[in-house]
């Protein structure tokens, strides 16, 4: 009896570290002008093949609220699907992406418009910039704008993240981890900051 209970504590603690192994959170403060004004949750969890990745944004800065969530659904680390949606504004002006994928193509509609991905297989999105430094990558597909962005090393484990107005966001690692973002937005910088 007890050869039995050994043997069971065994399994189930072997369970639980495994488990724990294939799911990560990791969270940001955001910080403008030296201030704290939200939080970013990026949660990511793997079963074999599958992986998922929900990011919660949740942002107030003055009389503005930014709520944004990110799910995305991967099989043998290619995107299978993706769900983007942003709340902002006094007047929560809604932004919703969705990306689905056909066989070869992927389907994606912004706020109501259709487009479509031909002989594509989306690996990266900027949501896999929270887990791991994207080295050798040079484009990650943006959830919330439904395209491929341009991705380069600049150094030191930074990279920048050009957006198609121009600007330049940069994700600076240490050690393989995320430990900064830079975000240049119409009003100024803000700056997310790794807590856990």
């Amino acid at each position: 009896m007890y050869s039995l209970f050994r043997v069971l504590l065994t399994v189930v603690t072997v369970a639980v570290l495994y488990l724990q192994a294939n799911a990560q959170t990791n969270t940001f403060e955001v910080r403008i002008a030296n201030h704290a004004v939200g939080t970013i949750e990026a949660n990511r969890k793997t079963n074999g093949p599958v992986k998922s990745i929900i990011i919660k944004t949740r942002i107030q800065v003055m009389l503005s609220k930014i709520n944004s969530d990110i799910a995305n659904e991967y099989s043998n680390n290619v995107l299978s699907s993706s769900k983007s949606s942003r709340i902002s504004g006094k007047n929560g002006e809604d932004k919703n992406t969705t990306t689905i994928r056909n066989g070869k193509e992927y389907t994606i509609i912004v706020n109501g418009e259709k487009s479509v991905i031909n002989n594509a297989e989306i690996e990266e999105c900027v949501a896999d910039l929270y887990f791991a430094e994207p080295k050798q990558i040079t484009r990650v597909f943006s959830e919330t704008l439904g395209r491929f962005l341009p991705l380069k090393s600049i150094g030191g484990g930074m990279y920048e993240l050009i957006l198609p107005e121009g600007k330049k966001n940069v994700f600076k690692y240490e050690n393989g981890t995320l430990v900064l973002v830079e975000v240049n937005h119409t009003f100024g910088k803000a700056f997310f900051v790794k807590v856990s």
